[in-house]
């Protein structure tokens, strides 16, 4: 046997050929000038040499790999994560999960890097405790109820994307179940789910904090009053938004309500909401269309009633009645809210009819109203709807020298008023810090803003120097409404250009046409700009 000089393997029997037949074929013999039975032999003493070293080479290749896996592990064991304390990993392991359960995302796939991982991510309930649902298939509800048992005692923010139906019993009933559970809970489902997951309640869901509900389809839902009293009145509830599903239908314990999104326009509802809400912070009211009693309402009064902790009030009027001749409700004749620093009337998805629709003069001293009477100081204001300018706009600004945000909607016939009563001249608004204004001509309309491009720049411009604290500008052209096309490109000459120079000096400006910044997206600054 041959020995390895290095390590003494002695695995190789010695083996010397009769024929050297490589010097043979370089040199140019032949079959007939060599013993042929030498060869033959040579080959069958080689052929059984390697059929006795190949299953060395096996077991040197499987020493080889025991090396190799042992070596990564040893390596393995000096890496930092492994010196990590407990607690930290934990940290770690909370920043890395996702809210959606899921086999292949974290925490679940922790479970599967190695036993410690698995131990520590599975007895750590906080890591179980946020989900959320964008979809779901067969067998969805096993697994679902695994992740929740993960979370043991702890308080759950469960919320579902997907809209949920009657016909989706095992959500339903998983939902259901652990009702007691849930410290969050927002879901987008139709009236028929919403009455099945009621129905399906048989616990007070005593640890939620918000809840979130908005109704898809066109059936309300069935609601048994009792159950629902049953379910919420002991939950402390601090943030509830409700959105195309009425406030009767989902009567909830306002002792803790700090937020709450409602849809009515029922004013007495309104009223006594405020009036039970004692702690209410922000009050989003999304004005739904009244039964038919409501619609004349000039009759209406209530005492009148102070709410001190009121510091935002929102209208949305996406929903509003066309056949309604105000829809800014009466309640608010009878209200003060001397906290109130945030007033929004909203436009929350896009409908022409409601920039087309000119608000009542008895809506703007209402508004107007509220404010005077209130002695409030205003930070924020959007107005996302036309407005008089006359009638609201310089009224409002006037009785606001603290304001900070002003969002308004602009178009033809009121931007040049607009424009003059915004210059810093005039003395309104002077911690002005960030304007917002949008334009969306109406089919044969023109647009404000470039129909007064000058007057929009004298302002701009009155609010660049001296003690003015404007530092961001935000102007949006909508075009999609229009039917006749704009005069765009601007002219070279055009204010606008000097937008350019005012970004550069370090204001955050932004013009934005059709959701792309013309200040920065090329094809919009060609559209817009014209191609230099």
């Amino acid at each position: 046997m041959d020995a390895c000089p290095k390590c003494t393997f002695s695995a190789i029997r010695p083996y010397t050929p009769s024929v050297n037949a490589t010097d043979l074929l370089q040199r140019g013999f032949s079959s007939l000038d060599i013993s042929q039975a030498s060869i033959l032999n040579d080959i069958t003493n080689l052929e059984q040499e390697l059929d006795e070293i190949e299953p060395l080479f096996i077991q040197i290749r499987d020493r080889r790999e025991k090396l190799l896996k042992d070596l990564r592990g040893c390596k393995a064991l000096l890496a930092p994560i492994r010196r990590l304390p407990r607690e930290t990993l934990i940290q770690i392991f909370g920043l890395a999960s996702s809210d959606i359960p899921d086999p292949r995302d974290a925490p679940w796939i922790l479970g599967e890097v190695c036993s410690t991982w698995r131990g520590i991510s599975r007895s750590c309930p906080s890591l179980w405790t946020r989900i959320h649902i964008s979809t779901f298939g067969r067998n969805y509800s096993t697994f679902l109820e695994t992740y929740i048992s993960l979370s043991v005692h702890l308080p759950i923010h469960m919320s579902v994307e997907r809209q949920l139906n009657h016909k989706d019993t095992d959500i339903l009933r998983c939902l259901a179940l652990h009702l007691e559970r849930w410290s969050v809970l927002e879901l987008t489902m139709t009236g028929q789910g919403l009455s099945h997951l009621l129905s399906l309640a048989s616990s007070p869901a005593i640890h939620l904090t918000k809840l979130s509900l908005l109704r898809v389809g066109v059936d309300q839902p069935e609601i048994n009053h009792a159950a629902v009293n049953c379910l919420f009145s002991s939950s402390p509830i601090t943030e509830v938004c409700l959105r195309r599903i009425p406030y009767s239908s989902m009567p909830i314990n306002t002792t803790h309500l700090l937020k709450l999104h409602m849809y009515s326009y029922d004013p007495a509802k309104l009223y006594s909401t405020l009036q039970r809400s004692e702690r209410l912070v922000e009050f989003f009211v999304e004005l739904a269309s009244p039964h038919d009693g409501l619609i004349n309402t000039a009759s209406i009064s209530y005492p009148p009633m102070i709410h001190a902790s009121l510091q935002r009030l929102s209208f949305d009027m996406t929903r509003v009645n066309p056949r309604r001749r105000t829809n800014v409700p009466v309640t608010i004749d009878y209200v003060t809210l001397p906290a109130l620093r945030q007033f929004d009337i909203l436009a929350t998805e896009p409908r022409a009819y409601i920039l087309s629709w000119p608000f009542q003069a008895i809506e703007y001293t209402r508004l107007i109203g509220l404010f005077h009477r209130s002695q409030c100081s205003l930070t924020v204001l959007t107005i996302s709807v036309p407005m008089s300018v006359e009638a609201f706009l310089i009224p409002v600004l006037s009785q606001s020298p603290a304001l900070q945000k002003l969002d308004i909607f602009v178009n033809a016939s009121i931007a040049r008023d607009a424009f003059k009563a915004l210059a810093l001249e005039q003395g309104k608004v002077p911690c002005l810090e960030q304007l917002y204004i949008t334009d969306a001509p109406i089919r044969m309309e023109n647009s404000g803003l470039l129909e007064d491009a000058g007057g929009c720049h004298a302002m701009i411009l009155s609010r660049l120097g001296g003690d003015s604290r404007l530092d961001t500008l935000h102007l949006s052209l909508k075009t999609h409404w229009s039917y006749q096309p704009l005069v765009l490109p601007v002219p070279q000459d055009s204010p606008f250009h000097d937008l350019f120079r005012i970004k550069d000096e370090g204001m955050n400006v932004e013009f934005v046409l059709d959701r792309k910044d013309c200040l920065v997206d090329e094809e919009a600054r060609a559209s817009f700009f014209g191609s230099s």
